[in-house]
Protein backbone atom coordinates (compact mmCIF):
# COMPACT_ATOMS: atom_id res chain seq x y z
CA UNK A 1 0.00 0.00 0.00
CA UNK A 2 1.28 3.28 -0.96
CA UNK A 3 0.76 6.64 0.39
CA UNK A 4 1.60 10.02 -0.33
CA UNK A 5 4.96 11.66 1.22
CA UNK A 6 3.64 14.80 3.37
CA UNK A 7 6.44 16.83 3.45
CA UNK A 8 6.60 19.84 1.28
CA UNK A 9 2.88 19.74 1.24
CA UNK A 10 -0.20 21.93 2.60
CA UNK A 11 -3.18 20.10 4.77
CA UNK A 12 -5.11 21.26 1.20
CA UNK A 13 -2.78 19.23 -1.27
CA UNK A 14 -2.17 16.12 0.99
CA UNK A 15 -5.75 15.88 2.30
CA UNK A 16 -6.39 15.91 -1.74
CA UNK A 17 -4.47 13.27 -3.00
CA UNK A 18 -5.26 10.89 -0.11
CA UNK A 19 -8.46 11.15 -0.64
CA UNK A 20 -8.16 10.72 -4.38
CA UNK A 21 -5.77 7.60 -3.57
CA UNK A 22 -8.25 5.92 -1.65
CA UNK A 23 -11.72 7.28 -3.40
CA UNK A 24 -14.02 4.04 -3.08
CA UNK A 25 -13.83 4.38 0.70
CA UNK A 26 -15.36 8.47 0.07
CA UNK A 27 -13.30 9.86 2.84
CA UNK A 28 -13.61 12.81 0.78
CA UNK A 29 -11.96 16.37 1.62
CA UNK A 30 -11.71 18.58 4.88
CA UNK A 31 -10.22 21.64 5.88
CA UNK A 32 -6.61 21.45 8.13
CA UNK A 33 -9.40 22.51 11.13
CA UNK A 34 -10.71 19.11 11.30
CA UNK A 35 -7.93 17.08 10.24
CA UNK A 36 -8.67 14.31 13.26
CA UNK A 37 -12.16 13.58 12.07
CA UNK A 38 -10.37 13.23 8.58
CA UNK A 39 -7.71 10.93 10.18
CA UNK A 40 -10.94 9.05 12.30
CA UNK A 41 -12.13 8.24 8.98
CA UNK A 42 -9.39 6.96 7.41
CA UNK A 43 -8.13 4.72 10.82
CA UNK A 44 -11.97 3.18 10.48
CA UNK A 45 -11.36 1.67 7.17
CA UNK A 46 -10.74 -1.83 7.81
CA UNK A 47 -7.07 -2.13 6.07
CA UNK A 48 -5.82 0.93 8.36
CA UNK A 49 -6.98 -0.33 11.67
CA UNK A 50 -5.86 -3.59 11.00
CA UNK A 51 -2.52 -2.55 9.79
CA UNK A 52 -2.07 -0.02 13.10
CA UNK A 53 -2.44 3.12 11.29
CA UNK A 54 -3.03 5.89 14.68
CA UNK A 55 -5.64 7.60 15.36
CA UNK A 56 -5.24 10.89 15.94
CA UNK A 57 -5.24 11.40 19.38
CA UNK A 58 -1.62 11.43 19.85
CA UNK A 59 -0.79 14.16 18.23
CA UNK A 60 -0.27 17.28 17.92
CA UNK A 61 -0.31 18.21 14.41
CA UNK A 62 -1.57 16.87 10.85
CA UNK A 63 2.06 16.30 10.01
CA UNK A 64 3.15 14.68 13.36
CA UNK A 65 0.30 11.86 12.51
CA UNK A 66 0.99 11.79 8.48
CA UNK A 67 4.73 11.20 9.86
CA UNK A 68 3.85 8.21 12.04
CA UNK A 69 1.20 6.69 9.64
CA UNK A 70 4.02 6.94 6.55
CA UNK A 71 6.28 5.29 8.49
CA UNK A 72 3.99 2.22 9.41
CA UNK A 73 2.65 2.09 5.55
CA UNK A 74 6.11 1.96 4.47
CA UNK A 75 7.07 -1.46 6.10
CA UNK A 76 3.43 -2.95 5.35
CA UNK A 77 3.48 -5.51 2.77
CA UNK A 78 2.56 -5.05 0.03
Amino acid sequence: MIAYDHRGMTWDQYCRLMAELFAPNQLGYVSEENWRSWVSGLVGIGYFSESGIPDHRAFNSWQEWAEAMSGIMSVLPQ
